[in-house]
């Protein structure tokens, strides 16, 4: 790619020295092959599909996270039991959660290894939105939830924030938000199998996306 990119800036040039180098009289541009068109030309097309194969390939990592978070966290919305009492089971993280997290991790440490800083970011900035969006759609299979099973929502929601957070550096602002949802679940959802007010505020503003589980 370097040689392509000199070459067509430098479509004349002639590799010459000064006088007072002492490899003039060994090289000389005579001594230099011509590169051809077709050469040039073949050159530039591998080029090409290098960086196609590159986007590629940098276009699957971004949603092979994406995919993960969808693995774990549909059948954590769609399964989970929130219907808790107080007790040791409560103050647990749950185990999907724990899984969506080290795959996570496992992920940025390979990319942050191999990737430059702005691809790194394209793959991991975005994903807090997306998890909030999920879990906040998912609340609608949830049949019953104790208030002890909704602070353990809170606590799943905390550490993949918390995760995020020291991956990407920056708040992660959506998962606030769905923790704050999930707050507000308390009297909805608490003793009834019903909708809050609170829980279709929450459906309403993820609406736009057509975000569907």
């Amino acid at each position: 790619m370097w040689l392509v990119c000199k070459r067509k800036h430098y479509p004349d040039v002639s590799f010459s020295w000064s006088p007072a180098s002492p490899a003039q009289d060994v090289h000389s541009k005579a001594d230099l092959p011509p590169v051809s068109e077709q050469i040039l030309q073949t050159l530039t097309d591998l080029a090409r599909s290098f960086q196609e194969m590159a986007d590629s390939c940098l276009l699957v990592l971004h949603l092979e996270v994406r995919v993960h978070c969808f693995h774990y966290l549909i059948p954590l919305a769609k399964q989970g039991n929130y219907a808790i009492v107080a007790n040791v089971e409560s103050m647990d993280y749950d185990p999907l959660v724990v899984r969506l997290n080290k795959d996570i991790s496992a992920m940025e440490e390979a990319m942050n290894a191999s990737l430059q800083q702005h691809k790194f970011q394209y793959i991991f900035e975005g994903l807090g939105h997306l998890i909030s969006c999920i879990l906040i759609n998912g609340a609608q299979y949830f049949k019953r939830i104790s208030e002890s099973g909704i602070k353990k929502m809170c606590r799943n929601i905390f550490i993949l924030q918390q995760n995020l957070t020291n991956i990407t550096m920056s708040r992660e602002a959506d998962l606030d938000f769905a923790r704050w949802e999930e707050g507000e679940w308390v009297g909805g959802l608490g003793h009834t199998s019903g909708w809050s007010m609170g829980n279709a505020r929450s459906m309403n503003s993820v609406e736009p996306q057509n975000f569907h589980l």
